[in-house]
């Protein structure tokens, strides 16, 4: 194995030396950030809760290029890359090099954060897709876009023409961890800073090796909370790739089930209209919009049933005017609710047809891990879970 690779990462702790950099695969029992949920037990730092995770051996420069709120406890950041190092595959391609390799990642992965000033790296899942983080064709330069080009670095300008290659995080506002605070500090402190970054975790999709994905026809995605984060990865990667979907097995059947509570401004405005309320919900519109297009394909058959824990209103409009494209619950999900995903058109569990995702809170992922696997009988081996704290 060639040594770890610094892209001009500066001020970065070395890591815990028992840290395997390798991509073999192990036991996904995992257990990490998910996105800095905030919890007195999360004291032990994300990279020794991972050590026994697969790592890139690669840190890679990032520029903070842009943040959004969706509801005030999580905000989405865009972590911009450096096009030259993307250009890098090209010309790393059938040859062994000493050349930093261009940023990849498989849906479902995480990222261990560096920032600067802080010790101890932050453990986010990422919520994008591979896709995002390719270069696109460069647009005609400008004099403005030019001069604010960090030469030292060749990392891209802040608010670049066009869309530069990138890797989003969703990250939980939890003011007791260090790198969840720190990039929760106000946007004009934070945005256009370096970072630095580096891919782990084998939670991924495609499935391992093992399974023969032309025999797959139906996918169980189920997320508790923040939860959603890898999965919505999952999901964005496979409304963009059709080549993943094999053509015999069209419509691919995909049961989304969506855990989560209102966030506090959502319920107040639950009592007038669902639209408002269901925009605040983290990823909800992005699932939505993954349903309307594959409502045009037809390349994917999707249905999603969204959990909401904090409903106790049954004459909210959020029950009383539901949309056409999902089936709102006031209650958590139960073992039927999974048994129903995991059943076929004919009303039979399919189990060699069928992979399971779960990604949630400790209590709830042993609890369906445990279901899912009874369900799934001798096939158990095809339920996937990773847990955050």
């Amino acid at each position: 194995m060639r040594p770890l690779q610094l892209l001009r990462c500066r001020q970065l702790h070395k890591p815990p030396p028992n840290l395997n950099l390798s991509h073999k695969r192990r036991p996904s029992v995992i257990r990490h950030e998910m996105s800095s949920l905030a919890s007195k037990k999360t004291s032990v730092p994300h990279k020794l809760r991972t050590a026994a995770e697969p790592r890139q051996n690669v840190l890679y420069n990032v520029r903070l290029s842009h943040i959004e709120e969706v509801n005030p406890t999580v905000r989405l950041l865009h972590l911009a890359i450096p096009p030259r190092v993307q250009a890098l595959e090209e010309s790393n391609q059938g040859e062994e090099s000493d050349q930093p390799q261009p940023f990849t990642f498989a849906p479902g992965q995480w990222l261990d954060v560096h920032i600067p000033s802080i010790s101890d790296a932050g453990g986010f899942s990422i919520t994008s897709t591979p896709a995002d983080a390719e270069a696109l064709p460069s647009l005609q330069p400008t004099t403005e876009s030019l001069a604010v080009e960090d030469e030292e670095t060749g990392l891209p300008p802040v608010d670049p023409r066009g869309r530069d290659p990138y890797v989003e995080l969703a990250v939980q506002k939890a003011l007791s961890n260090p790198a969840s605070a720190w990039l929760w500090k106000p946007r004009d402190e934070i945005l256009g800073k370096e970072l630095c970054i580096r891919v782990g975790g084998s939670f991924v999709w495609p499935p391992p090796s093992g399974i023969d994905l032309e025999k797959v026809k139906n996918v169980v995605l189920i997320a508790g909370g923040v939860g959603i984060n890898p999965l919505i990865s999952i999901l964005s990667h496979l409304n963009n790739n059709a080549d993943e979907t094999p053509a015999s097995h069209h419509p691919f059947n995909i049961h989304f089930l969506y855990s989560t509570k209102l966030p506090a401004t959502a319920s107040q405005k639950a009592a007038t209209s669902p639209e408002p309320v269901l925009d605040q919900i983290l990823f909800l519109s992005r699932l939505r919009q993954i349903i309307h297009s594959q409502s045009q394909s037809h390349r994917l058959r999707i249905t999603l049933d969204l959990f909401v824990t904090s409903l106790r209103d049954a004459s909210s409009p959020l029950l009383l005017e539901q949309p056409n494209d999902l089936s709102i619950h006031p209650r958590r999900i139960n073992q039927d609710d999974l048994r129903t995903a995991l059943t076929g058109p004919n009303g039979d569990i399919q189990a060699e047809e069928t992979v399971c995702y779960m990604c949630g809170p400790p209590a709830m992922t042993d609890e369906f891990v445990a279901t899912l696997r009874g369900l799934m009988g001798d096939r158990s081996d095809r339920v996937f879970f990773e847990k955050w704290w």
